[in-house]
């Protein structure tokens, strides 16, 4: 039998939350720099622990207007002090997370950006110093954060497709986003048992990953997670926590 966590991005006023609660294993929840106050954070809280779901913040670039999902150019020291209020949110309402998780284009950032990396996890570091560090294979975040002694937890995404260089095609591409549940299905049971994934161009990539993401504002992810849910089992593949 093969194992894995299965995780979603929570909390982001979508209306999802608890339908798929039944399919995941872990959540990285929004805490207020592309979505959420402290209401909707203690609320996707709750849900997960009702549901044995294990909780992470998932902080971002101060960009509630584009969602997180556009690069804001800002000095180091001030995207800090963004994650430092979003994670006091969080911290406040959870002392104790299973991980964290960057949201967004700051995540997309952090595959290439070194600079970046040691500025991020050093606020990370301050709150949870050790803790597990949902990361990009390859990535610059993976490795500085591994050099300061976080838990490194490779992910990868089953709705997104590759480019050949291990990062995510920009959603402004043609099929980076994928709605069909067969294809989702079948190239997360191939990442798992094979380690490799096929890009955007048809080229096969090694790729290995503890962790799979689900975007939980798509609009079908749904769907996509009790398709992907029943498959897994179809495999002999069992979702867990790490």
């Amino acid at each position: 039998m093969w194992h894995i966590d299965l995780n979603c991005d929570l909390g982001e006023g979508c209306g999802n939350d608890k339908l798929l609660m039944p399919f995941i294993s872990s959540c990285s929840i929004a805490c207020g720099g592309h979505f959420g106050t402290a209401k909707t954070i203690a609320t996707a809280i709750e849900l997960a622990k009702a549901h044995g779901v294990l909780v992470g913040p998932h902080p971002s670039y101060p960009d509630i207007a584009h969602f997180g999902r556009r690069t804001i150019d800002m000095p180091l020291q001030s995207l800090q002090a963004a994650l430092r209020e979003q994670l006091r949110l969080f911290f406040k309402q959870c002392p104790d997370p299973h991980h964290i998780k960057a949201h967004g284009a700051l995540y997309n950032d952090l595959f290439t950006d070194i600079e970046k990396a040691d500025a991020v996890t050093e606020v990370f570091a301050e709150f949870a110093k050790g803790i597990k560090l949902y990361c990009a294979p390859g990535s610059q975040l993976a490795m500085v954060a591994a050099q300061k002694g976080f838990q490194v937890v490779y992910e990868a995404f089953a709705d997104r497709a590759y480019l050949s260089d291990g990062t995510l095609a920009p959603r402004a591409m043609s099929d980076a986003v994928l709605s069909d549940n067969h294809v989702i299905a079948k190239r997360v049971v191939n990442l798992i048992k094979n380690k490799t994934i096929t890009t955007i161009t048809g080229a096969i990539m090694p790729l290995t990953a503890q962790t799979i993401c689900l975007h939980g504002d798509g609009a079908d992810v749904v769907a996509h997670a009790a398709f992907l849910s029943h498959s897994l089992k179809q495999n002999n593949i069992h979702v867990q926590g790490l």
